[in-house]
């Protein structure tokens, strides 16, 4: 039995190295279960009013990263019996020894809240999303999504640069271990699965109560049409000061600043056919993301 379970991670392995996973620092993925049973969602309040939904214990054992950049891991969260708002989330990256010979600080990456909605519960319909930078070791947290949620969701990282220098997640692997945390190599066209690392220091960032003036705000930005062709009317509360819009793979297209307009028209003739997504910035520092798709 020892032997068939060196066989199958040196088979995994090589499978992981063609489809572009990255090298772990301390110890190779682990033959896993499913506890969705035993399932434990802990609840911290942060400092900033937050609440915090988290798996993990806050020390990381170990760290992963993918090899290529546009490839995806996530963690799954369930807010149980109440609703609230997810604004945003943060990821462990450690003090920066891994990935060995790389530069963290400053790499991009992308934070996406997705709906349990896909094939077999996995991440589907995208809600929101905001693209962030490694600003710091140890927890880097994420503000600007705004969703509003009452069942399964998922925060997902997106790495949006190449190994050694990108962002690495820290991996709890103490027990009692939850298996919520999912990977998806984009670039080979694979599904969402269960990570063979366990489990990813992921949080999702919840407030419960929200203020009537952030609601307003957030419900009267517009996009249309979407599905877009050569043009995009935009509509957005007066206190809103700049929009960016971002291509998928976080790259800055255009950035307007907005003086007493409530509405924009973006020429889209020139964008390449794909996903975009629209930052709305009011003055009090308040941001909201809209994803626009373009078809030519």
């Amino acid at each position: 039995m020892k032997n068939l379970k060196v066989i199958y991670l040196l088979a995994f392995c090589l499978l992981s190295a063609f489809q572009g996973w990255g090298q772990m620092s301390l110890n190779p993925p682990e033959i896993q279960q499913n506890e969705d049973s035993q399932l434990q969602q802990y609840r911290q309040v942060a400092d900033s009013g937050y609440m915090i939904l988290t798996y993990d214990d806050g020390v990381a054992e170990n760290y992963c990263a993918w090899q290529l950049a546009g490839n995806m891991m996530a963690v799954k969260f369930n807010l149980q019996s109440y609703s609230g708002v997810v604004k945003g989330a943060r990821v462990y990256v450690g003090d920066g020894s891994y990935p060995v010979g790389g530069n963290i600080l400053n790499q991009p990456f992308l934070v996406s809240l997705y709906d349990s909605d896909g094939a077999n519960g996995m991440p589907g319909t995208l809600v929101d999303s905001v693209l962030a930078v490694v600003n710091n070791y140890g927890w880097v947290t994420v503000t600007g999504l705004w969703a509003t949620v009452s069942h399964p969701f998922y925060i997902a990282i997106t790495q949006l640069s190449n190994a050694p220098d990108c962002i690495p997640i820290g991996v709890d692997e103490t027990t009692p271990k939850v298996y919520q945390s999912y990977a998806r190599n984009v670039l080979s066209g694979n599904p969402w699965v269960s990570c063979p690392y366990q489990d990813l220091m992921i949080n999702a960032l919840v407030s419960t109560t929200v203020g009537m003036d952030e609601l307003k705000a957030s419900e009267e930005v517009i996009v249309s049409p979407n599905p877009a062709d050569n043009s995009v009317r935009l509509e957005f509360p007066s206190d809103i000061k700049s929009i960016s819009v971002f291509n998928s793979s976080g790259q800055k297209v255009i950035q307007s600043d907005i003086e007493n307009q409530t509405s924009l028209s973006l020429n889209t003739s020139f964008y390449l056919s794909g996903v975009y997504y629209i930052r709305f910035s009011a003055a009090n520092g308040d941001s909201f993301i809209r994803k626009l798709v373009v078809v030519h």
